[in-house]
């Protein structure tokens, strides 16, 4: 039987994968555990497990001042893709293979670490030990909010690749903590439990990994998103900083309030029922800025300045007019965002928006991986390159216009 999931942006149900019983039982009865304390069963998974040092992210500023000479580099989409995001880290000279090279370079991932590959764990496992080393040589190393980090936070695993990996990292560990049990699993209803209780807000990477990355921040002159920043967003949300701390309470708390970690059901019905009000209740207390779906305009969802890709955004002048709006606020000189996937990493909107999801991962399209580059000079300007493996590339020669894109489509 299908399980149902309500989506987090309230509109429809969302279909999870087959619900199978992870116990077969002949009488009700069988699904009760009396053996542990009722402390133990209702308390936070990650009370019983150690693993969440290796995926910490260091406490950084929603707003970074550049000082001379110092660069950030922005990286795009990563889905799960270890050898994608090892090459984009080694054209942004922050990575040689081992450890840390960057210096007190601020690296900047926009975004969507998960869903579409197979090395989830092994991607932010990287990050967050560079993370730590960068902070000791007075860089910075920052993961952002993705439409992808949201939905799995949702418990929304349609885009995964399976929980073998969560299985065999988180899972096994907690079969083997002082639970002293595989029944923790019922409660996620056959719905991936190691990743749901990896990434579901109170889960075992709330803590440490998911309420430190960010909605946005801004870093010298240049403002990093997802998919994008609205005035509209900025009022909603209290600014930068507004959001980034919704974000952070949200994922912080624990909405179902207390696991059945021993599974003391009763029926199947009951299994599933008790995971849909989990679902149901992380999705309605979800802030508007991790919320959305295809279409939709919020910071981790909306396209307007990254579709079409390759070419200016449709609706020029309004995107253009928007997007201004947003960086006179801000006191910046331009954005850069992911979750579209382009060719290559082009400059559009008069050059004040970057694209730079370029599709590496191999679960995606295979691309090329690029990296933009930022770097303040010694009289207080920024000057802004593109990395590549066959060399740097001047930001002229990635600006897209709209007279462009009429003369290329005449040829």
């Amino acid at each position: 039987m299908a399980m149902l999931l309500v989506s987090p942006y309230g509109r429809k149900l969302v279909g999870v994968r087959a619900f199978n019983p992870l116990i077969r039982f002949s009488r009700p009865s069988a699904l009760i555990s009396t053996r542990q304390g009722p402390d133990e069963n209702t308390s936070p998974l990650s009370s019983f497990t150690s693993l969440q040092e290796r995926y910490k992210l260091p406490v950084v500023p929603d707003i970074i001042p550049l000082k001379a000479n110092q660069r950030v580099v922005c990286v795009g989409d990563v889905h799960g893709d270890i050898n994608a995001l090892k090459r984009f880290l080694k054209l942004a000279e922050v990575f040689d293979g081992n450890k840390w090279t960057g210096g007190n370079t601020i690296l900047v991932q926009c975004g969507d670490v998960l869903d579409r590959g197979l090395e989830e764990l092994e991607c932010f496992s990287l990050l967050t030990s560079l993370s730590k080393q960068a902070a000791e040589h007075e860089g910075s190393l920052i993961c952002l909010w993705g439409n992808h980090e949201a939905l799995n936070a949702a418990g929304l695993f349609q885009y995964t690749m399976g929980d073998d990996e969560y299985e065999n990292e988180i899972g096994q560990a907690l079969d083997v903590s002082p639970l002293d049990t595989k029944l923790w699993r019922i409660q996620f209803g056959g719905n991936q439990p190691s990743r749901w209780a990896s990434y579901e807000p109170g889960g075992i990477f709330a803590l440490p990994l998911m309420a430190h990355l960010k909605v946005a921040v801004q870093v010298g002159k240049t403002v990093c998103v997802h998919a994008g920043l609205t005035q509209q967003h900025l009022d909603m949300y209290g600014g930068l900083n507004g959001m980034n701390n919704i974000a952070q309470e949200w994922i912080k708390e624990a909405h179902h309030r207390q696991n059945n970690n021993f599974g003391e059901y009763i029926s199947v019905e009951e299994v599933i029922k008790d995971a849909n009000n989990r679902a149901k209740l992380a999705a309605k207390s979800m802030p508007n800025c991790l919320g959305g779906g295809s279409g939709e305009s919020s910071p981790v969802w909306m396209r307007t300045y990254s579709y079409p890709p390759n070419v200016p955004p449709r609706q020029s002048e309004k995107a253009q007019a928007i997007l201004d709006e947003v960086l006179t606020t801000l006191d910046a000189d331009r954005m850069v965002v992911g979750h579209t996937v382009q060719n290559q990493i082009n400059a559009a909107l008069r050059g004040k928006v970057w694209r730079v999801d370029v599709g590496a991962s191999r679960g995606v399209s295979g691309g090329t991986p690029e990296v933009l580059e930022i770097v303040k000079q010694p009289d207080g300007g920024e000057e802004v390159s593109i990395l590549t493996e066959r060399g740097r590339i001047p930001q002229k020669d990635r600006e897209v216009s709209e007279e462009a894109a009429i003369l290329k489509s005449l040829l």
